[in-house]
């Protein structure tokens, strides 16, 4: 009976622990053509040109996404909420205060890998297949302003 109690208490106690362990982030992939298991996506991302004016859109692709939007004097950080489906990777950019009585409005992107064979030879040498660019499409809230499309290159 001694024995029987004993092991209960150990089988509880390990229950407990467990709870309070915290559980490893899993990673997002997107399926490419040479990867039908897919990539991983998260990290950061800068986007090769100015989406309007002189203002540069930099954004990552983490459990908790961040954006951040420089240039003209304008210095915008803010949450992004993101995920994917096939190839495809899709972005909500929230509206954010850039101070000064600036904000930079909400946004929609939709993303997909567009591979070279510089970064095929790189990933397949390293052994780890890696989402070096995307060509996203930048859908902004403001009515009026149409779409952009850019490329952005993970940094």
């Amino acid at each position: 009976m001694r024995l029987r109690l004993t092991w209960a208490k150990v089988a509880l106690l390990s229950a407990v622990m467990m709870i309070g362990t915290p559980i490893p982030a899993q990673e997002t992939f997107v399926v490419v053509p040479d990867h039908p298991g897919g990539v991983a996506v998260n990290g950061c991302f800068r986007a090769n040109q100015n989406l309007f004016g002189p203002y540069r859109l930099t954004f990552c692709l983490e459990r908790r996404g961040t954006y951040q939007v420089r240039g003209g004097g304008l210095n915008c950080d803010g949450r992004l909420q993101w995920s994917t489906s096939g190839r495809d990777i899709f972005i909500d950019l929230e509206r954010s205060s850039c101070g000064r009585g600036r904000a930079w409005e909400a946004a929609h992107m939709d993303c997909r890998h567009t591979g070279n064979i510089f970064t095929q030879i790189i990933g397949r040498a390293a052994g780890i297949p890696v989402l070096q660019t995307l060509r996203c499409n930048y859908f902004p809230s403001v009515p009026g302003v149409g779409r952009r499309t850019f490329t952005a290159t993970r940094i």
